[in-house]
């Protein structure tokens, strides 16, 4: 049964009705929907989709600011956590697959510029990403280039939940990775701009692979 709050003026309700309409609330946002009786598909696109969502929700319970800024500046003012947009983006790339290749790093906000491409030299325990940038609008500056590590593996199956990030923010074109196994790995590299106005943006990232010695 639904319990309203202040129910002669109807100021809210949450619960079901006659099992018909379910009344409830996200983030503040009030909405109504059919009653229906949850359901437990098992079909392999559904179990693909979990396989990856627990593998990408490890991923970022393990990474840290740098990671995780992009995203949380792409979902400033909407109605969306950081966390589900990079769930949702990279779900859909992943899912089709049995690699990290196409994993999304950076989603871009604010209309950051994408570095023009990135190299990467193996050294020992360690990736070195030279990146080559574009030319910066008209009052923006570059703040940092960024790039992390993701094993490639099969994310429907991998166990493996660290990463490894790091930034230049000095000369905004190297980034070196280290701790690294000798094991393939996906690298994501994306640019962090200030606007004119002092306000910061980032750069869809792109991606490469290599393998440490």
């Amino acid at each position: 049964m639904a319990t309203n709050t202040a129910p002669l003026l109807s100021f809210s309700a949450s619960g079901q009705v006659a099992k018909t309409q379910v009344y409830s609330h996200w983030r503040g946002v009030p909405y109504v929907r059919k009653y229906v009786v949850p359901a437990n598909p098992q079909t392999a696109g559904q179990t693909e989709t979990r396989s990856v969502f627990t593998w990408l929700s490890n991923i970022w319970k393990n990474s840290g600011s740098l990671q995780q800024a992009p995203w949380t500046l792409f979902t400033a003012g909407q109605p969306l956590y950081n966390r589900n947009s990079f769930m949702g983006k990279n779900i859909k790339v992943l899912r089709p697959g049995t690699t990290t290749t196409a994993f999304i790093g950076s989603p871009g906000a604010k209309g950051g510029l994408a570095p023009t491409s990135i190299a990467v030299t193996p050294g020992a325990n360690q990736l070195t990403v030279a990146f080559t940038n574009p030319t910066a609008p008209t009052g923006w500056t570059l703040a940092a280039a960024v790039a992390m590590a993701v094993l490639n593996a099969d994310p429907h199956t991998s166990t493996t939940y660290t990463t490894v990030a790091g930034e230049d923010d000095t000369t905004f074109d190297s980034v070196v990775l280290t701790g690294l196994a000798a094991s393939l790995y996906t690298v994501s590299a994306w640019l962090q701009w200030t606007k004119p106005d002092g306000t910061t943006a980032y750069g869809v990232s792109i991606n490469a692979t290599a393998t440490p010695t």
